[in-house]
């Protein structure tokens, strides 16, 4: 499998894209419109979708991992994986998430960190679904107002009828064991292929597998198809304009009697839909009084 930051992409600029959301508006909450735009200019969008995620426990940094910008409702959150926030079996229980975002669309190598807090009033302030490994935590628009950021929304799922097969190719962005392009504060792209039947729940969990190597730290990375001019539907082949669309949220990897398979395991983006619904009711967790660290 091949490593490829997202902005180097330059030999697929000459193709148009339809895309279905544009770049951020000084309200990142906000209806966006729908223009047409080079595949190049579709991609760079993937540069502001996702942030490098730190743990923090007090003053202790627990690791690294990825998140996502999401809009459901005219709500902007903040989706990552569950065992990010909170683990458990390995008594994790993280306070804060620090993320990196640009600050300045036109220079981005201008960026601040901007940190999401996991309690408040002793009280978690995540949104998850008993059994998923997702999270979804509402961010302040006053807050991201100061941020340069694009977020996905319902209408980057593929259509019903679409056909997703195994052996398609699938592309994953994210931060790998937390390297990243850190003077642009750009993601890694990753390339892999759907291992399982989609959209079939595998072993009856919304979720399907993928053929990639992805280390620690994409936990969390958005996993989208790859660009391509040609739909297959379940009643048809069509040709037109150049298409992504987001599938799911990579979660880990798959191992079996401690031998790795290299499959990882991709939660359904629609599970993202569901936790981001204002009428969804989430449990909620109290701040641990005295917070453990793993070794």
């Amino acid at each position: 499998m091949k490593i490829v930051v997202v902005s180097v992409l330059l030999l697929l600029s000459s193709l148009v894209v339809n895309v279905q959301q544009s770049p951020a508006p000084a309200n990142p909450a906000a209806p966006q419109t729908q223009p047409v735009l080079t595949l190049q200019q579709f991609l760079d969008q993937f540069l502001l979708i996702v942030a490098p995620i730190e743990i923090w426990s007090g003053p202790t940094r627990l690791g690294t991992a990825t998140g996502f910008f999401f809009v459901n409702e005219g709500r902007l959150y903040f989706v990552t994986n569950r065992h990010v926030v909170r683990l458990e079996q390995n008594q994790l229980f993280p306070d804060r998430l620090a993320v990196r975002l640009h600050t300045n669309r036109q220079d981005h190598t201008q960026n601040a960190n901007y940190s999401i807090q996991l309690y408040q009033n002793k009280t978690s302030t995540w949104r998850e679904e008993p059994g998923v490994d997702l999270v979804a935590i509402e961010l302040p628009r006053e807050d991201m107002s100061r941020y340069e950021i694009v977020s996905m929304g319902t209408d980057w799922f593929p259509p019903d009828n679409l056909v997703i097969a195994p052996g398609d190719e699938v592309m994953v962005i994210g931060y790998p064991l937390g390297f990243y392009d850190t003077l642009h504060n750009y993601p890694i792209l990753r390339t892999g292929a759907v291992a399982s039947a989609s959209p079939v729940p595998f072993q009856g969990q919304p979720l399907f597998l993928v053929d990639a190597r992805l280390a620690p730290g994409t936990s969390g990375s958005p996993v989208i198809t790859k660009p391509s001019s040609i739909q297959r539907t379940s009643t048809a082949t069509m040709f037109g304009s150049t298409s992504v669309y987001f599938l799911g949220v990579n979660s880990a990897e798959v191992n079996t009697s401690g031998v790795s398979t290299e499959l990882n395991t991709i939660w359904y983006g629609k599970e993202v839909k569901t936790i981001t619904d204002p009428s969804f009711k989430t449990a909620t967790f109290p701040e641990p009084e005295a917070k453990k660290i793993s070794p």
